[in-house]
């Protein structure tokens, strides 16, 4: 237990659909740690299993952060969500990927050979970011950590073979597609902050290690935006596409 009662809030915050409007200086993560106890303890409070994790980092030599999904959040495409079921609703098209088998927790680090070599699927996912805290973007960022790194929900095509699409593909620059009602509005300068995703999956991996988690095939770990984040304001159909990988759509309603 971390003595925050940030789990608690975050709960009673999706059970009732109703923001936190502030947050008590006892209950802002000191540090990462705690963000990420936090997250845990969110997730046992609320009965939830984990179904993906989304990790990314703002620079490819910047430390990576990460949080788990509840599975009930995770949704094969086409998706249909209700647009006010969010406090906020911001899009992003990401790279997701899956692994072979289980990685277990253990006490040496697994390298970023063992990582990739365990890789099995890849996928395009839409991650629809959120907050359950009423004053964001303008909260502690260690609060945002704790509050599932501001996810609200994931969005994911089919799964394609990891060695089949990766051989060739330009992880910096893929081609993209992302489109509001048949509008595009990817940017035109995309790329993901941490370069090549998959630099991203031994943290992932070592990280969960080290909190006593086994790294689960049926996840699905989403790695960062290529498009940065776009507001929606209302009901809309949103349809993405990453070349050689696949496409998705959701229709927020």
């Amino acid at each position: 237990m971390t003595g925050s009662t940030l789990a608690a809030q975050l709960v009673e915050a999706r059970r009732q659909h109703r923001s936190i409007e502030t947050l008590a200086p006892r209950d802002i993560p000191v540090d990462a740690p705690t963000a990420y106890a936090i997250q845990h303890e969110t997730l046992r409070a609320a009965n939830a299993r984990i179904g993906a994790w989304k990790i990314g980092a703002r620079a490819p030599d910047a430390l990576a952060a990460g949080a788990p999904i509840d599975a009930d959040l995770v949704h094969v495409s086409p998706a249909r969500l209700a647009f006010d079921s969010f406090f906020h609703v911001l899009v992003e098209l990401e790279i997701a990927f899956r692994f072979a088998y289980a990685l277990p927790p253990r006490s040496d680090p697994y390298s970023h050979a063992e990582v990739l070599d365990a890789l099995d699927g890849m996928a395009v996912a839409l991650e629809i970011v959120d907050s359950r805290l009423a004053q964001w973007p303008n909260v502690d960022p260690l609060a945002q950590l704790a509050d599932s790194q501001n996810n609200g929900a994931l969005i994911v095509s089919g799964m394609e073979p990891y060695e089949v699409v990766s051989a060739g593909f330009d992880f910096l620059s893929p081609r993209i597609e992302l489109t509001l009602d048949g509008l595009p509005i990817a940017p035109a300068a995309q790329g993901n902050p941490a370069g090549d995703p998959r630099v991203l999956l031994p943290w992932l991996v070592n990280h969960c290690s080290r909190m006593g988690l086994t790294v689960e095939p049926f996840w699905t770990i989403t790695t960062g935006s290529y498009t940065g984040a776009y507001r929606v304001e209302g009901p809309a159909m949103v349809h993405g596409a990453i070349d050689r990988i696949g496409e998705l759509e959701l229709v927020l309603t």
